[in-house]
């Protein structure tokens, strides 16, 4: 886990398929734009015997103040959708398991290049055929 800590600045320019998986998560064509052109930060850092994850969206925040690998623990979005998260770690690879009241699942991968870039692997359980992908450097 030791990797992923510090803060990470996504790269907009980089997105691959945003507006694909949120076709498959029935969001509107605002909605679509909104996570499209949205820059933010993640920091992540170490807590006690867990860790501590920030999203900073510059208009909003998203703090997950408490979580350990392989516990579930509740996660909320930029648009308010809340769902529950199960983050882990697996031969290098940060990996993220989303579900929400409604039923509907997806997964995040996330994996360090080069030590200063991250990757970030998105797919919906619906249709894995789609992959968002977002590239986030260190800063």
């Amino acid at each position: 886990m030791d990797a992923f800590l510090g803060t990470w600045k996504v790269q907009l320019e980089k997105a691959k398929n945003v507006d694909e998986l949120g076709k498959l998560f029935g969001w509107s064509e605002a909605k679509r734009q909104m996570y499209a052109n949205t820059s933010y930060t993640l920091l992540l850092e170490k807590k006690g015997d867990g860790f501590r994850a920030f999203l900073d969206y510059t208009q909003f925040n998203i703090p997950i103040d408490s979580f350990k690998l392989g516990e579930e623990v509740e996660y909320a979005s930029p648009d308010g959708t809340k769902a529950m998260v199960t983050v882990r770690v697996q031969d290098g690879q940060m990996l993220e398991d989303y579900r929400t009241t409604e039923g509907i699942t997806w997964k995040t991968v996330r994996r360090i290049e080069g030590g200063n870039e991250m990757i970030a692997e998105t797919t919906c359980d619906s249709d894995k055929s789609i992959k968002c992908v977002q590239y986030l450097v260190k800063v």
